[in-house]
């Protein structure tokens, strides 16, 4: 039998040894990061939005048969949000998607109804973007 001292000994020799193989941390090296706080769009200042261009992501995949919107809830609960940015001055850019098309552009999926609906909604006319990319997408946001 191994008497306990040795035993000890045998365990710490073990311990450290296995701590060679241990996988090393890659933050180790990096600086700590402050975060701030995530802000709610509400929560932006008249100075931080004024001539600003902001790009904002709306889930505007609503309902769509024969180009006639069946229910523009999504739209609605976007208009809020919209309005506010508008009315601290900022220059709106909205995006979204409709539907799931295969293999490219669908005109089944078009957003041109969703963009006429927000523009009733938010009293302004709603340009719609051919693209997302391209010279004519550019001038259109400004």
């Amino acid at each position: 039998s191994i008497p306990k001292k040795m035993q000890k000994l045998i365990l710490a020799l073990a311990l450290h040894a296995a701590a060679a193989f241990a996988p090393v941390s890659t933050r180790a090296n990096r600086a700590p990061v402050e975060l701030e706080a995530k802000k709610s769009v509400a929560e932006l200042t008249d100075a931080e939005l004024k001539g600003k261009k902001v790009l904002i992501r709306c889930d505007l995949n609503v309902p769509l048969k024969d180009g006639v919107i069946g229910d523009d809830t999504r739209i609605r609960a976007s208009v809020p949000t919209v309005k506010y940015l508008l009315d601290k001055g900022a220059s709106v850019t909205m995006c979204s998607h409709l539907g799931r098309p295969k293999d490219g552009p669908e005109e089944k999926f078009s957003l041109g109804p969703v963009a006429a609906r927000m523009s009733e909604a938010l009293g302004k006319p709603v340009k719609m973007a051919p693209d997302c990319i391209g010279e004519e997408v550019a001038s259109i946001v400004g």
